[in-house]
């Protein structure tokens, strides 16, 4: 039940918080009738993979003033696939929020999550790691008597967790073991020093109604009402479900719908679901049909929500859609038959730089909310605008005095390669040193350990940090994990790196020029044969061109449909200007498309035939 700093559990009348409020979703809570001060608390769960939604493990002490709010969370947030978020709340509904990244998607598979409570700090545990701990003073103030929950529920507040669709329903959350161990320093047999003892376990394979509840309530911030029917004893599991008011419990009578579908340079394609699929289905790959090109293969991620396509004739670069059909989920619905527009394979023109927070100035671009379809953006936080101050150490104010506050991740789409990437900083808040401190991830590595930007170079500031970062799925991400206070984030600055693959320090210049003469056939007098012409210049630094190794070069005619007619070129050629023909024997009049593919980049030229 909690929020990256929104104050959407802010109840008007403690009386009537277990009224039951009808609302058009339900949801389901499971909580214990015993209260527990402290001890380790473990769970093994896989949790809903839905923008908008959240799946819990939590400890909560029932209040009648939120002055005496103690709760410790494990919260699954359904528009994330590679983090999960850990928080404290104290008095007055005080977050101390961590956006842990797991390494993992969290919805392939079960996880052991944990986290051990003390009068003396709270560490979170995943696998079995301990992998976050806070000590500071208001973890003495978690001295109140906790019940262990679990729910799952919608949130109103989209910057936190994501837009909510109805598409996205049902929704489960599955919840394998849950175990409580006593804390018994210096007698114990389990956990950190051993201080732990296993007090009791379990399994889930029913409801035991000596131990715990199902809920019916709600509160401000939540789209659902919980209730009893969704929670089900399946499989020696126990599944909180997401529902409408019509269809509860483990059931689905809804069909899959395609979300989205984007490009890879290579030619492959992304298609995102909105909800898991049956993988036979899923992988048949006459499944899907293209505007051009075919779909030669399909393969079923691992959380099982979206599909990896591999194509032939596909030019990624080129306006195109994506037919799927017979497509199931794992309820046996069949997909929605829909035609949805391929994001195409763009990336952002590097060297790149943006202004978080702010607008375009300086040849900084502005920023962005993220969106599939965008090239950049951040998730989550809010702009905050500082005026009247002096930034020291820099020609560049207009960028330190936007901030991108509270975010939790930046994402940007570039080639795959080695990127050298600077992240700009200045505190304008703090007066004095460890007050907001924060780790920056890049590609699930830790780049950035505990900044601390005014111990480093004070307040009203600039500091610039600097790292590199290899890239191999066409997507830059920047992961912000708070440790104190909040993260936030000036600038960033993006530029390939020296040992850069297949552009090195700067982009590979090459040019497929329109064949000639075009029409071609019965009005030229070459008749059948047309002329093709491209360069191939090396690698640009600055006004001048080095000479580089050979690349691979793929030059291929296409028809309107996207059919492989002929490979003119495939083989490895060295910069320089190249010329060749094409004859187009036995072709009929119709519109063709030449594609020249160099390295991880494409060029598209039109071609009329006329018999």
């Amino acid at each position: 039940m909690k929020k990256y700093f929104y104050l959407m559990i802010i109840i008007s009348t403690f009386a009537n918080y277990h009224i039951l409020i009808a609302k058009k979703y339900k949801g389901a809570e499971y909580r214990t009738k015993a209260t527990y001060l402290y001890g380790r608390f473990e769970v093994r769960m896989k949790p809903a993979h839905r923008s908008g939604v959240v799946s819990s493990f939590f400890t909560y002490h029932e209040i009648s003033n939120i002055k005496d709010w103690n709760e410790i969370d494990i919260e699954n947030i359904g528009r994330y696939d590679d983090q999960i978020q850990f928080n404290t709340i104290t008095s007055n509904i005080t977050n101390h929020v961590r956006n842990q990244p797991t390494g993992f998607n969290p919805y392939a598979d079960y996880h052991v999550y944990a986290f051990e409570w003390t009068p003396f700090y709270v560490a979170w545990f995943i696998d079995g790691k301990e992998v976050y701990r806070q000590t500071d003073s208001h973890v003495g103030t978690l001295n109140k008597p906790q019940k262990i929950m679990m729910n799952l529920w919608v949130s109103d507040a989209a910057d936190w967790v994501g837009s909510w669709n109805d598409y996205s329903l049902p929704a489960f959350a599955y919840y394998d073991w849950v175990k409580y161990y006593s804390y018994t320093p210096g007698a114990g047999s389990y956990g950190t020093d051993n201080n732990f003892k296993l007090n009791w376990k379990d399994d889930f394979n029913d409801f035991d109604s000596g131990k715990w509840q199902k809920a019916t309530h709600t509160f401000n911030g939540n789209l659902v009402d919980f209730l009893p029917a969704n929670i089900v004893f399946k499989n020696g599991k126990m599944i909180l479900c997401l529902t409408d008011e019509l269809n509860t419990g483990y059931t689905d009578v809804s069909s899959p719908v395609v979300l989205w579908a984007k490009a890879f340079s290579d030619g492959k394609i992304e298609a995102a679901f909105s909800e898991e699929l049956d993988s036979t289905s899923a992988e048949t790959a006459s499944n899907y049909n293209l505007s051009f090109g075919k779909v030669i293969s399909a393969q079923l991620s691992e959380d099982r929500s979206k599909v990896f396509l591999t194509t032939d004739g596909f030019t990624p670069t080129e306006t195109a859609n994506l037919i799927v059909m017979n497509v199931k989920d794992i309820f046996g619905n069949t997909v929605q038959l829909k035609a949805v527009s391929i994001v195409k394979a763009e990336y952002i023109s590097l060297p790149a730089k943006i202004n978080c927070g702010g607008s375009s100035t300086s040849g900084f671009l502005n920023d962005l909310d993220w969106d599939y379809s965008q090239k950049y953006g951040h998730i989550s936080g809010w702009d905050k605008n500082w005026n009247g101050i002096d930034i020291k150490n820099t020609t560049l104010d207009q960028i330190y005095l936007h901030d991108r506050e509270g975010l939790t991740k930046y994402l940007v789409k570039v080639p795959n390669g080695k990127y050298k990437v600077t992240l700009m900083f200045a505190e304008k808040y703090w007066d004095s040193p460890n007050k907001r401190i924060f780790d920056v991830y890049a590609e699930n590595k830790k780049v950035i350990d505990g900044l601390d930007i005014l111990a480093k170079v004070g307040k009203n500031s600039a500091l610039n940090v600097s790292f590199e970062v290899n890239v191999a799925d066409e997507l830059l991400d920047l992961i912000f994990a708070p440790l104190k206070d909040i993260a936030l984030i000036s600038g960033i600055k993006i530029q390939q790196s020296v040992n850069s693959v297949g552009k090195i320090g700067g982009k590979m210049d090459f040019n497929l020029y329109q064949n000639y003469p075009n029409p071609f056939g019965k009005f030229s007098g070459n008749g059948k044969i047309t002329n093709i012409k491209y360069d191939i210049s090396g690698i640009n630094k600055g006004d001048a061109f080095t000479q580089a190794s050979a690349s691979k070069v793929v030059l291929k005619v296409y028809d309107s449909l996207g059919r492989e007619i002929k490979t003119l070129v495939n083989k490895y050629q060295p910069p320089g200007k190249y010329f060749l023909q094409f004859y187009a024997d036995n072709l009929p009049t119709g519109v063709y498309f030449l594609v020249l593919n160099v390295g991880q980049k494409f060029f598209t030229r039109k071609m009329l035939f006329m018999k």
